[in-house]
């Protein structure tokens, strides 16, 4: 967008630090008047899942990209050849905030949150992938920045713009499968970083690659040195850096039931490995260290419910229809109810049907209530920002407490110990887990600490 206000002043003169939604509809306005020019994007890592948002920003001006990694950034380099390169991403902000729309963040998990805040505080929109964050800390922190700086947000859980999620929460308002008394969720992959931990000081260390920045790339976490297996893929399976299969999955799959169900936080979070039915479907034995979460929910008016997460080959019993399927092991997510059961085959909610009497059900299915998305996450953005749309599904309204409830799992498993988790005080009412709520962060790359007074 050309002749614009500076971000800066226009998040301080527009509404200050206004909550809620009155700072994005003056930012809506403002943005509507240049509708059809090209919004300025910047993108926070070039490769891997930044791809894809391309075909999104194929049709703005791009107009910078940081990636700590020469090579893993060609996807992107190539792409968008007049995009002006860095390796850091503080400094492309630095150069360019006063005329970025929006950034895309498309890093490993443990530098999403440094690098959403440094936009945000800016007064620029931003679509981060999933997990949002890497501890409970940052994603309050990332609440109170959405309320504070009032820009446009999205979490890139694609799921979530999907009619797929409309339906499911549409039939089960409706009543077609009465009340949920369970949930099954599960994945193939696993979260093995507690092994990874244990064998981690006897891996030698290796030559740092010439194209890689190995000091940014480690961001806020604390100096490591450099190993195999590490970059550019497998950091998710190593607890400084990623969340593992619960991480990587579970703000796509667990946003189904937490959305069509309305599901608040969880009282508590526990694994058990001995929840696994996957004997009566295959003679393949699960991963090492597959594991079977539970999640324990109270809500107001109706009966407790327990929402279970499977991986790493663990299963849940599955339907008749999923018996013979192949694919099926692979992910899903059943809605259990009184009088019938919703099947969402695979890890987001594609093709999802009731189990019995379904071809009789779907020549009468309920009325459409829910508004429907005009595309993925990084679409809303964009059409947000344009004034389209109000604001994105997965804002970090939501976004938040899905990644908060994914991160409670993970420290389950990696900690072997029951969590309850107090929400609003931050704390948990096994003191020893407290420890957890916030990462120690390296010196120059501490963000919001004065949000919290």
């Amino acid at each position: 967008m050309k002749e614009k206000i500076s971000r800066r002043n226009f998040v301080k003169t527009s509404a200050g630090s206004v909550l809620g939604g009155t700072l994005l509809c003056n930012h809506r306005a403002w943005a509507k008047n240049s509708s059809e020019e090209k919004l300025k994007v910047a993108l926070i890592g070039g490769g891997g899942i930044a791809r894809t948002a391309f075909p999104d920003c194929r049709k703005e001006d791009v107009v910078a990209i940081a990636d700590v990694d020469d090579e893993r950034g060609v996807p992107a380099f190539e792409e968008f050849p007049q995009a002006k390169r860095y390796k850091d991403f503080r400094k492309m902000l630095d150069a360019h905030d006063q005329e970025l729309d929006a950034v895309i963040v498309s890093t490993p998990d443990h530098t999403h949150f440094p690098a959403t805040y440094d936009a945000m505080q800016r007064g620029i929109a931003v679509q981060t992938q999933k997990p949002l964050v890497h501890d409970l800390w940052q994603a309050r922190t990332l609440l109170k920045a959405y309320h504070k700086f009032g820009v446009q947000t999205v979490m890139g859980n694609q799921g979530h713009t999907m009619q797929g999620l409309r339906y499911i929460r549409e039939w089960y308002e409706a009543g077609l499968i009465g009340e949920v008394n369970e949930v099954h969720a599960w994945t193939n992959r696993t979260t093995n970083n507690n092994s990874n931990a244990k064998r981690r000081a006897s891996m030698p260390e290796i030559e740092v690659p010439a194209t890689l920045d190995w000091d940014l790339w480690q961001g806020p976490a604390q100096e490591s040195r450099y190993f195999d297996g590490l970059v550019p893929g497998g950091w998710r399976w190593w607890w400084p850096y990623g969340l593992g299969g619960l991480g990587d999955i579970g703000c796509h799959t667990l946003d189904i039931p937490i959305y069509a169900l309305s599901l608040g936080m969880p009282t508590a979070v526990y694994t058990d490995k001995t929840i696994n039915f996957s004997h009566e479907y295959h003679d393949k034995k699960p991963k090492a260290d597959a594991m079977t979460y539970v999640y324990e929910y109270q809500r107001e008016g109706k009966p407790d419910l327990k929402v279970y997460w499977y991986e790493g080959g663990n299963l849940p019993r599955l339907p008749e229809s999923m018996k013979n399927s192949d694919s099926a092991t692979g992910g899903g997510c059943l809605l259990v109810g009184e009088k019938n059961t919703i099947v969402s085959p695979g890890m987001r909610p594609t093709s999802p049907r009731i189990e019995n009497d379904w071809m009789e059900i779907r020549r009468n299915l309920p009325e459409k209530t829910i508004p429907r998305a005009i595309g993925g996450p990084i679409r809303e953005l964009f059409g947000a920002l344009r004034g389209e749309i109000e604001k994105p599904g997965s804002n970090f309204d939501y976004a938040v407490p899905l990644t908060e409830t994914v991160i409670l799992g993970t420290l389950a498993m990696r900690t072997g110990k029951r969590v309850e988790y107090n929400y609003d005080e931050m704390n948990f009412t096994d003191s020893s887990l407290n420890e957890w709520v916030k990462e120690p962060v390296r010196a120059g790359w501490e963000y919001g600490d004065e949000l919290h007074g």
